[in-house]
């Protein structure tokens, strides 16, 4: 059978395709956060247009992240917009958030993280880091009804300790690598959050006296 050259150009590109599905697949958000920890943004950049070729959300709203801060890539604020409404559309909270004015901005150092529920966000995090505790109460409600009116999906969570064995919960919020970032991210907070006196907290420390639910 003879195959003219429009047939075999489809057929190239058809396998070209089935190639780069194949290693869109193979690559993994896990690798993609781990060549940013590295600062190797180009190769996270890579890993992250892959999955987001795979109609992976995450991977979208990482390349928003990275085309508006212009690392691994040239800053881009038209392709930095484009792939945020694709995050969006695509259903992540995160991208939801950052178009919300209302919402909580995630000050300089905040990682995001993809967590199960805000009472197990301490849980998923690096003890070595620091947080912002924004209030506490004794009444969970309370401290849902903030998480709530903040959107912190994927930004923080909260946490159920005793005190004189009395159960309180405390609203947490970003993870940061220093006290000093913390502090700096404190200042950005909404007026609102920053009348109840918001202050840097150990991850670690945390965990220790955090009832586990």
């Amino acid at each position: 059978m003879v195959v003219n050259i429009k047939q075999q150009f489809k057929i190239y590109s058809l396998f070209i395709l089935v190639i780069f599905s194949m290693s869109a697949q193979s690559s993994t958000v896990e690798e993609a956060l781990e060549a940013s920890k590295n600062n190797n943004d180009q190769e996270a950049v890579k890993i992250w247009t892959q999955l987001a070729t795979a109609d992976n959300a995450i991977a979208k709203y990482n390349l928003h992240r990275h085309y508006s801060s212009g690392k691994g890539v040239a800053k881009n604020k038209k392709l930095s917009d484009q792939w945020l409404i694709a995050a969006t559309r695509s259903g992540l909270v995160q991208g939801y958030t950052s178009l919300n004015k209302k919402a909580l901005v995630s000050g300089k150092g905040t990682q995001l993280t993809f967590n199960s529920g805000p009472l197990y966000w301490l849980e998923e995090q690096d003890e070595d880091l620091y947080t912002i505790q924004l209030a506490s109460s004794q009444r969970e409600e309370s401290i849902v009804k903030m998480y709530d009116e903040n959107h912190m999906i994927g930004k923080g969570g909260y946490y159920h300790y005793k005190n004189n064995d009395v159960d309180h919960y405390a609203l947490i919020y970003g993870t940061y690598a220093t006290v000093a970032e913390a502090n700096s991210a404190i200042k950005e907070l909404p007026k609102d959050l920053l009348k109840k006196s918001p202050w840097v907290r150990n991850i670690k420390s945390l965990k220790k006296i955090s009832i586990k639910n």
